[in-house]
């Protein structure tokens, strides 16, 4: 059975949206953790794609950040899963191209 979705592409993408985003308002992470309840260690594992985010984790974020969930979701979450399904389908297609 093959990975559905890229984990790491998509903790990766969460993550710098989440820094890029807290730089853009100008908070420091330790800021960002006090509005949050988060340790400055799991925001920065988080920005740094270590970690997927648990939804509370996600909410508390993105309502902080004020990042608007279904917009974040359509613009950044949606065409990361659409481009690894893209790829998967392309493998498929040059797997089957191949046997004939």
């Amino acid at each position: 059975m093959t990975k559905k979705y890229d984990d790491d592409a998509l903790k990766r993408e969460f993550g710098t949206i989440i820094r890029n985003r807290r730089l853009k308002k100008q908070i420091t992470q330790e800021r960002l953790s006090e509005l949050t309840g988060i340790t400055v260690v799991y925001l920065r594992d988080l920005e740094n794609g270590n970690y997927t985010a648990t939804w509370i984790i996600w909410l508390k974020l993105c309502t902080v950040l004020e990042l608007d969930i279904p917009v974040f979701q359509k613009k950044y979450i949606v065409p990361q899963i659409n481009k690894i399904e893209k790829n998967e389908k392309d493998e498929k297609t040059y797997k089957t191209e191949r046997l004939n």
